[in-house]
């Protein structure tokens, strides 16, 4: 059983699959629930497989799974019942969001820790090797210095439905080839920080590359949700806002007037 279960695991982490992996650590007076049992749910909290045979307890673990894997959590939790209780341990595989971010200024760096508060695998591109650096970016999965355009080809194979992309290259000056190489991809979110006259420049370009107006209406530019503020930090709150935003398929409009 353990090995079929570990075997639909590893398949569902090589799809990119969310599931949770539920274990009994202690159990009092519960039938049919011993300390080693295990369950494996998906996102749904449908059963893939398992060995826990209380129908009470499995099916109030695989709603603490449900809920682990719905928060991006793994944690203890009790479950009671009238005559004793058992302690699960939910440990969830969530597909993490990605954010790559061309140029690593200062508002890229506010960026960064707004994202890494959220919970985002970080990607950072620059040709500047005392900008790009691990005590700068110390928390970042993965720092690529060099030719930022090239860089971001190597990333496309990589690039998908939860992958995001802020392009804010220093002096601009590798916007439009990091634009040029990712508009057709999947990625959900691809913004430009820059003005609109700048950034209608490099859509008239993309024209005379026959890119479909479908992609290029796809691009964020102005970059975030207009809440105000000029500085480096407020800027960098108002791109991640947008980024939830559509992560979530929400306007962005205050809650209080729904």
């Amino acid at each position: 059983m353990e090995l079929n279960l570990m075997r639909i695991l590893y398949e569902y982490q090589e799809a990119d699959k969310e599931a949770a992996l539920i274990t009994v650590i202690s159990s009092e007076n519960i039938n049919n629930c011993s300390i080693g049992d295990m369950l494996l749910i998906n996102a749904e909290g449908t059963l893939l497989a398992g060995n826990l045979d209380n129908d009470i307890i499995r099916k109030r673990a695989a709603q603490q799974g449900k809920i682990c894997i719905d928060r991006g959590l793994s944690r203890k939790a009790l479950i009671n019942l009238p005559d004793g209780n058992a302690e699960i341990f939910v440990n969830s595989f969530c597909n993490e969001d990605r954010l790559i971010i061309a140029g690593a200024g200062t508002v890229s760096l506010n960026i960064y820790k707004l994202a890494r508060t959220v919970g985002y695998k970080i990607t950072i591109l620059d040709n500047r090797p005392d900008m790009l650096t691990k005590e700068r970016f110390p928390e970042a999965y993965e720092l690529l210095l060099g030719d930022i355009a090239e860089n971001l080809k190597l990333c496309s194979s990589s690039i998908k439905e939860n992958t995001n992309i802020v392009i804010a290259t220093h002096h601009h000056e590798f916007d439009e080839k990091s634009l040029q190489t990712v508009i057709s991809s999947p990625a959900r979110y691809i913004g430009v920080l820059g003005n609109s006259r700048r950034v209608a420049g490099y859509f008239k370009n993309l024209e005379s590359l026959n890119i479909s107006n479908e992609l290029m209406n796809r691009v964020h530019s102005p970059i975030g949700l207009d809440i105000g503020g000029k500085r480096t930090a407020e800027i960098a709150l108002s791109v991640m806002a947008e980024i939830q935003a559509v992560k979530y398929q929400r306007p962005g409009g205050f809650i209080s007037k729904k």
